[in-house]
């Protein structure tokens, strides 16, 4: 297995042409530098992606209204129109292998937010109208308390699921936020829940959840 006269006929190659070796073994070397370079960037992109998403359902889809592009039957370029519970209903009707499908409303409008208010403190928080399916595609870590369920829905209750930023802001240690009321945009909602989110990043826990209901 071990030949002398072969290995001492690849040294005298090799030291023969010291250019040609260096730049071989240097692509060598690269190539391999550059593989393990990219596949180690590759899986903390996907580790960094998957742990900004925390458990939300990696089938999602979301969809959202903005204003029209082209005429349309009569209606001129422009328009804007939104999403009504009668969409819901046509959406479950038209596509029935959808398992979840929960409207959401977020006060103010697309990426803004709004004010809450607590006896004399304030914060500005991200305020989203959710339904209890929400809770499925995106689930939640509870600290306390509950998400938003169905008999908040049907009896039109007005509460609400608050992230931990929003304890830290509004109430002070010693207190127990669940039951306490907030009042967002100048209605009163009692907190039934607390979370922690599983996302990245403090904006995650300044969210805060109420009752959707639209009459």
């Amino acid at each position: 297995m071990f030949d002398l006269d072969r290995w001492q006929e690849i040294y005298h190659v090799l030291s023969k042409n010291k250019l040609r070796t260096f730049l071989t073994a240097f692509g060598v070397f690269w190539g391999i530098f550059m593989l393990v370079i990219m596949l180690g960037s590759g899986n903390g992109l996907q580790r960094g992606v998957t742990q900004n998403f925390g458990d939300m359902a990696t089938n999602s889809v979301f969809i959202w209204t903005q204003q029209t592009t082209i005429p349309y039957k009569g209606f001129p370029r422009g328009r804007r129109y939104n999403f009504d519970n009668d969409d819901v209903k046509a959406i479950q009707n038209a596509i029935p292998e959808i398992k979840y499908l929960a409207p959401r409303l977020q006060a103010g409008g697309y990426m803004q937010t709004n004010n809450v208010i607590r006896g004399m403190k304030s914060g500005i928080f991200n305020i989203m109208g959710d339904y209890p399916a929400f809770n499925k595609i995106d689930p939640l870590n509870f600290i306390k308390g509950r998400f938003i369920n169905d008999l908040d829905i049907k009896d039109k209750r007005k509460v609400a699921v608050i992230g931990t930023r929003v304890v830290d802001l509004l109430f002070t240690k010693e207190e127990n936020p669940i039951s306490q009321y907030i009042q967002i945009q100048g209605v009163y909602f009692q907190v039934v829940g607390i979370f922690a989110s599983k996302r990245n990043g403090e904006q995650a826990n300044e969210e805060l959840f109420f009752d959707h209901f639209t009459g």
